[in-house]
C-alpha cells in the first residue's frame, strides 16, 4: 500500500500516471486512486465534487448544523476547513494503510483547488463553477464577503492581493488546506514526501498575486525548498517508488522551480546555480555558439549568428513521448512577420568542418532539420534566457543573447504552457525592434484571447502539465502587459481601455497625465475615493497627484498601519525636501513590514549617510546587497562608509564588488586604488592605477581638468619597491617589478610632458641599477620642464627650470661615470661627456633667458653651475 501511495503523490506531482495496471491490486488503494488519476487527467472539477471533497467543504451540511452557523457568522473560513480536515482524518480507522489514503484525500483536495484557481486566473478556460459552490448553501449569499475576507488574508508584509484576481477563494482554500494544516498533513510519514513542495507551489502563486515582494513568504519558501531537498535527497537512495528516469525528471523539475522562485526575488547567481542543477540532473547538453546564415531576404552574404545546438539525454527524450505531444496543429497561435525584408527564420548554411569541430561533441547541424526535446529541457531553456535578462542591463547585447534559446523553443513545440511562454519572451524581445513591434504586439493579444477559449489542440491537463516549470504570467498581468506595449506605442485610449477594466488605477491616472489630462485623474480618484474612502491605495494617488503628504498619512492611518506603500511615498517625499531625519522614520517604518524592497533600502542608506548616522546606512546598503549583489552603486556607498570610518580592508572588499558591477566608473576605481594602498595591497593598486590611467585617457577631452595619473599614489608604488617594503599578505613588493615596470610604460606611453612621472620612473630605474634609463628619465623630466614658454615671462617658472637644470647636472655628475654593458657585452660608459652635455644645457639655458631674467638670484646660480662645470673634464 505505501508503495502504492508512493506512486500516486509522485505521479501527481509530475502530472504523468507512473504507476502500472499490475500493481494497482490493493483495495484500499483504489478508493484514492480516482482522485489522483482525475487530478493528473485535469478533471479538477470532478476532484472538487466528490464526496471526499464534499466532506473537507462541508458541501452537504444543513443550515441548521451549529458549525455552519457559526461560518455563516464569523466567515472563518480556516477555522472551518482546519476542523473539517481534523474531523475527516480522524473518521479514519487507524491502521497506517487507512490514515496514509485519508491524509491522501486531503491533499488531492488541496492540490484541485490551487489548479483550480490556476485555470481561472492563468490557463483557462473557465473552471465553470464558483468556490463558493464548494461550501455550505447558506455561504452563496456571502460570496462576496468571502472574497473580500480572502483578499484580506492572502495580503501580507503590507502588499496587498489583486483585488479582480478571479476566483480568488480557490486559492485561500488551497493555502488553507496545503500550508496552515502541512503539519497535520505531515503526521503522515509517506504523504510528509510531496506535501512541502505544494506548500511551496501555493506560497509562490499567493506571492504572485501580490503587488509587491513579501519578505515573509521568501523566509517561508526557503524553508520549504530546504525541506524539499532533504526529502528528494533521501529518496532518491531508495528504490521502487520512482524509477531511474522520474527520480531524473522529479529533480530536474525541483532544481528549475526552486530557480524560478530566487529569479522571482532577483537572486541571480543562486537561481543560476539551481539551473545548471536542472540541467546537470536532466543530462539535457547546450551550447550557444555562431554559425553562418542570412537574416533578411536581400542578404547576399552569410554572416555569423547566434545560434542555441541542444539536445535532451536519451532517457528523457525516450520518457513517455505521447505524453508529452499535442494534437495536431499544437498551441497557441504562432503570428507571422509578414515582413518584406527580414526572414521569418534565419537561413542557416551548411556547416564546415571547422564549424563541426567548434560544436564537438554536440554535432548539431543548425541548417538541417532540429531534433525534438523533451518539455522539460524547453523549460530549463526559458530558464536560462530569463537568467540572461535579470543579470544584464537592457541593451541590444542582451536581446541578442536572448533570441536564440527562444527559437530553439519554438522550433519544436511539444507543450501548450511551454510554448506559451516562449511566444511571450519573443513579443517582449520584439517589441523595441521597428520591424517586429507590431508583430510583437499582435502575438501579445493574440496570448490574450487564447486563456478565454476552450482550445481544441490542447487539453487542460496540457496546459497544466508544465506550468510550475515556467514563469507564465496570469491574464491580468498579460492585459496589463498588452496596454503598457500599446502605451508605448502611442495608443494611449486603447491602453486606457484595458486599465480601467482591470480597475489598475495608477496606471489609468499615468495615462490621463500622458494625455496632460491632470484635472481629470483627479476627479477620478475623488469619484472613487466617495466609494471607498478607506481604500489606502487611492490615498495615496491622490497624494502623488496633489503633492499632499498628508494624503500618505491618511493612507497609513486608513490601513491600520499596515499599508508600507504609504511610508514609502510619504518618505520620498521628504527626502526630496532634504527632511532626512523624518524620512528616516517612514523608510524604516515601511521596512519594518516589507523588508524586500531593495530601493527602499537603498535611499535609507543614503538618508544615513547625510545625518552621518553610519550605523543605518551600513545596515540598509548591506540589505541592498543581499537582495541584488549586483547593486554597484550599494557597494561603492558601502565602501564610502567604511572610508569614513578607517575600515579600510572592509572598503576595499565592498569596491571590488562594486567593480564588477561598474568597471567603466574611474571614480571607483579611484577609490579601489586608495583602499588598496591604505591596507598596503600593492598588487591591486597597481591594477586599479592601470585601470584609472586607461578610462581617465578616454574621457580626457571631456574632462580636461582631471589629471589623469595620481601621482601620490605612482610615488607610493615606486617607493615600496625602492624601499623594499612588505605588502598585505607580507611579500615583498620587489615581486611585483614587472608589473610596476609595466605600468610606468604605460603612462609614459600617454603621457610625455609631465617631469613627475619621468621623475619617478628614473627612481624605478636607479633601484634596477639601469643607469643609462635612469639618465635618460631625468633628461625627459628636465625637457618636460624647459619646454615651457612661460619660463622667460613668468618668474616662478624661470626658477624652476633652474632648480630642474641644477638638478640635472647633479645626474650627470653622479651617473655619468658609471659603466653598462652593451648589447655585445662589452663595458661602456653611461655618459662619458656629460660634462660637455651639462656645459651645453646651462649655456643654452642662460642665453634663452639672459635679457628677462639676468639680474635675479637663481641666474647667478646658473652662473655659479657653469663656473663648477669649467673645471670638469
Amino acid at each position: 500500500m505505501t508503495s502504492t501511495i508512493d506512486y500516486l503523490q509522485w505521479s501527481t506531482l509530475l502530472g504523468v500516471d507512473l504507476q502500472k495496471p499490475s500493481e494497482s491490486t490493493d483495495n484500499a488503494a483504489d478508493a484514492t486512486v480516482p482522485l489522483t488519476q482525475s487530478l493528473i487527467a485535469g478533471e479538477y472539477s470532478h476532484v472538487l465534487k466528490t464526496p471526499v471533497a464534499a466532506q473537507i467543504f462541508g458541501t452537504s451540511l444543513a443550515e441548521a448544523d451549529a458549525i455552519v452557523a457559526n461560518l455563516d457568522a464569523s466567515l472563518n473560513l480556516a477555522e472551518f476547513l482546519t476542523n473539517q480536515i481534523q474531523s475527516y482524518l480522524a473518521s479514519t480507522p487507524s491502521d497506517a494503510t487507512s490514515t496514509t489514503s485519508a491524509a491522501l484525500d486531503v491533499l488531492s483536495v488541496g492540490i484541485a483547488s490551487l489548479y483550480a484557481f490556476v485555470q481561472a486566473g492563468w490557463t483557462g478556460p473557465e473552471v465553470g463553477f464558483e468556490p463558493v459552490d464548494l461550501l455550505p448553501s447558506p455561504l452563496k449569499a456571502k460570496a462576496a464577503a468571502l472574497d473580500t475576507q480572502a483578499l484580506d488574508q492572502l495580503s501580507i508584509g503590507g502588499e496587498t492581493v489583486y483585488h479582480l484576481s478571479p476566483q480568488i477563494l480557490f486559492l485561500h482554500m488551497a493555502r488553507i488546506i496545503l500550508v496552515d494544516n502541512i503539519e497535520q498533513l505531515k503526521k503522515d510519514p509517506v504523504v510528509a514526501k510531496s506535501v512541502p513542495w505544494w506548500a511551496l507551489r501555493v506560497l509562490f502563486l499567493q506571492q504572485r498575486t501580490l503587488e509587491g515582494a513579501a519578505g515573509l513568504l521568501q523566509d517561508q519558501m526557503l524553508a520549504l525548498t530546504n525541506e524539499i531537498e532533504t526529502i528528494l535527497n533521501a529518496e532518491v537512495e531508495l528504490e521502487g517508488a520512482l524509477e531511474a528516469i522520474d527520480k531524473k525528471e522529479i529533480l530536474t523539475r525541483f532544481w528549475i522551480e526552486k530557480g524560478l522562485i530566487q529569479h522571482w526575488y532577483t537572486e541571480d547567481t543562486k537561481a543560476y546555480e539551481a539551473f545548471q542543477k536542472a540541467q546537470s540532473t536532466s543530462g539535457f547538453r547546450f551550447k550557444v555558439t555562431g554559425a553562418m546564415g542570412k537574416r533578411t531576404k536581400f542578404q547576399q552574404f552569410d554572416t555569423s549568428q547566434l545560434v542555441v545546438v541542444a539536445e535532451s539525454s536519451r532517457d528523457m527524450a525516450s520518457s513517455r513521448p505521447t505524453t508529452y505531444k499535442s494534437k495536431a496543429g499544437s498551441g497557441p497561435k504562432n503570428l507571422e512577420h509578414n515582413d518584406d525584408t527580414v526572414l521569418e527564420k534565419i537561413q542557416f548554411a551548411e556547416l564546415s568542418e571547422e564549424d563541426r569541430a567548434r560544436l564537438g561533441d554536440l554535432e548539431l547541424d543548425p541548417s538541417k532539420e532540429i531534433q525534438d526535446l523533451h518539455p522539460i529541457d524547453h523549460a530549463l531553456l526559458l530558464a536560462f534566457c530569463l537568467n540572461i535578462k535579470n543579470t544584464n542591463p537592457a541593451h541590444g547585447l542582451t536581446v541578442e543573447q536572448m533570441f536564440p534559446f527562444v527559437t530553439r523553443v519554438l522550433e519544436t513545440p511539444n507543450n501548450w504552457t511551454v510554448y506559451t511562454m516562449a511566444l511571450l519572451l519573443r513579443s517582449r524581445l520584439e517589441a523595441d525592434k521597428s520591424r517586429t513591434v507590431e508583430r510583437g504586439a499582435l502575438q501579445l493579444q493574440a496570448l490574450v484571447d487564447q486563456t478565454r477559449i476552450e482550445d481544441e489542440t490542447s487539453t487542460t491537463r496540457e496546459r497544466m502539465h508544465h506550468f510550475f516549470s515556467v514563469l507564465l504570467p496570469s491574464k491580468w498581468e498579460l492585459e496589463k502587459e498588452l496596454a503598457e506595449q500599446y502605451m508605448s506605442l502611442g495608443v494611449i485610449r486603447s491602453a486606457l481601455d484595458i486599465f480601467e477594466r482591470l480597475e489598475l488605477w495608477e496606471d489609468v491616472i499615468a495615462c490621463f497625465q500622458f494625455l496632460d489630462q491632470k484635472d481629470k485623474a483627479k476627479a477620478m480618484c475623488h469619484t472613487l475615493l466617495e466609494k471607498n474612502p478607506k481604500n489606502a491605495k487611492l490615498l495615496c494617488i491622490l497624494g502623488d497627484l496633489d503633492d499632499d503628504p498628508d494624503k500618505f498619512r491618511e493612507a497609513w492611518e486608513v490601513s491600520g498601519q499596515r499599508f508600507a506603500r504609504a511610508q514609502r511615498s510619504l518618505g520620498a517625499w521628504l527626502f526630496k525636501r532634504d527632511q532626512f531625519a523624518q524620512a528616516k522614520t517612514a523608510y524604516q517604518l515601511a521596512l519594518k513590514i516589507n523588508p524586500l524592497f531593495e530601493n527602499s533600502w537603498f535611499i535609507l542608506g543614503c538618508i544615513g549617510m547625510q545625518l552621518e548616522d553610519f550605523d543605518t546606512a551600513i545596515e540598509a546598503f548591506t540589505k541592498v546587497v543581499s537582495i541584488d549583489s549586483n547593486n554597484g552603486e550599494a557597494w561603492n556607498n558601502l565602501a564610502a562608509i567604511h572610508m569614513r570610518r578607517n575600515d579600510n580592508l572592509d572598503a576595499q572588499h565592498a569596491l571590488r564588488q562594486a567593480l564588477k558591477e561598474k568597471r567603466e566608473s574611474w571614480k571607483i576605481w579611484s577609490n579601489y586604488m586608495y583602499c588598496s594602498m591604505d591596507v598596503g595591497d600593492f598588487t591591486e593598486a597597481i591594477r586599479a592605477m592601470g585601470m584609472l590611467v586607461e578610462l581617465r585617457w578616454k574621457k580626457k577631452d571631456e574632462h580636461p581638468e582631471e589629471e589623469i595619473v595620481d601621482i601620490v599614489i605612482l610615488d607610493r608604488i615606486v617607493q615600496g619597491l625602492t624601499r623594499d617594503l612588505k605588502d598585505l599578505y607580507s611579500r615583498r613588493v620587489a615581486f611585483q617589478e614587472q608589473r610596476i615596470e609595466e605600468l610606468l610604460l604605460g603612462i609614459t606611453n600617454r603621457i610625455t610632458n609631465d617631469p613627475r612621472i619621468w621623475k619617478i620612473c628614473g627612481k624605478f630605474y636607479f633601484w634596477q641599477k639601469n643607469y643609462m634609463e635612469c639618465l635618460e628619465c631625468q633628461l625627459k623630466a628636465y625637457r618636460s620642464v624647459i619646454h615651457n614658454p612661460k619660463i622667460e615671462t613668468e618668474q616662478a617658472e624661470f626658477e624652476k627650470a633652474v632648480e630642474a637644470a641644477v638638478e640635472m647636472v647633479d645626474w650627470y655628475r653622479n651617473l655619468g661615470h658609471l659603466s653598462y654593458k652593451d648589447d655585445e657585452g662589452n663595458e661602456q660608459l653611461v655618459a662619458k661627456d656629460w660634462a660637455y652635455r651639462s656645459k651645453q644645457m646651462i649655456k643654452s639655458l642662460m642665453a634663452r633667458t639672459r635679457d628677462a631674467w639676468e639680474h635675479l638670484e637663481a641666474f647667478e646660480k646658473l652662473k655659479e653651475t657653469m663656473e663648477e662645470l669649467k673645471s670638469e673634464k
